[in-house]
């Protein structure tokens, strides 16, 4: 049975990709081992499917086509760092402005999901993942420009619409493909 990988994002405008890349460059130049997420794939990650047979892929669409929500304003802030800064795995920016519309659309993505056998989410964190820590190399470093960037604006963006997207594996990194857009109201 053919399947995809897949998972629901909000996109954010090219504006905000720069910004938020300009921070990915500087973490490169750190010296910390760190793998930079691409601008072209900077988004907020709502909710990872993982392998979904193609067949369940309209089945999904359908349940998430009924979900009513309006646009709204959301604002990059703050670089931070998963699980915590003692041991960073993942450097994310945050969301100010926004983030309760955002964990609004999570919480109605979980309740649309459950059905289909995914499971709810443990506890969301709306962010933007700027890259994945591969090694504790220079983490001081990582530290240091994580509070530097602990209150910086990256910028604003209106969310519009919520994307269902495919993930495809490759050598140099993930290839995101639009497999269907929601417009909100």
């Amino acid at each position: 049975m053919e399947s995809v990988r897949a998972f629901f994002a909000l996109e954010i405008s090219d504006d905000m990709r720069r910004r938020i890349a300009d921070l990915g460059k500087e973490v490169a130049k750190s010296g910390a081992d760190v793998k930079v997420v691409e601008a072209e794939n900077l988004h907020v990650t709502m909710k990872f499917l993982g392998e979904v047979p193609v067949s369940k892929v309209e089945e999904i669409s359908g349940a998430i086509q009924g979900m009513r929500i309006r646009r709204f304003e959301l604002e990059a802030r703050g670089a931070g760092a998963f699980p915590d800064r003692r041991m960073i795995r993942v450097v994310w920016v945050g969301i100010g402005r926004g983030s309760v519309e955002v964990t609004e659309v999570a919480r109605k993505l979980d309740d649309a999901l459950g059905r289909f056998g995914f499971p709810k989410e443990k506890r969301f964190v709306p962010h933007i993942t700027v890259g994945r820590v591969r090694s504790q190399r220079n983490r001081e470093a990582l530290q240091n420009l994580l509070d530097t960037h602990s209150q910086t604006v990256f910028g604003t963006t209106l969310v519009d619409r919520l994307v269902l997207k495919k993930s495809t594996l490759t050598g140099s990194g993930p290839v995101y493909t639009d497999l269907k857009v929601f417009p909100f109201e």
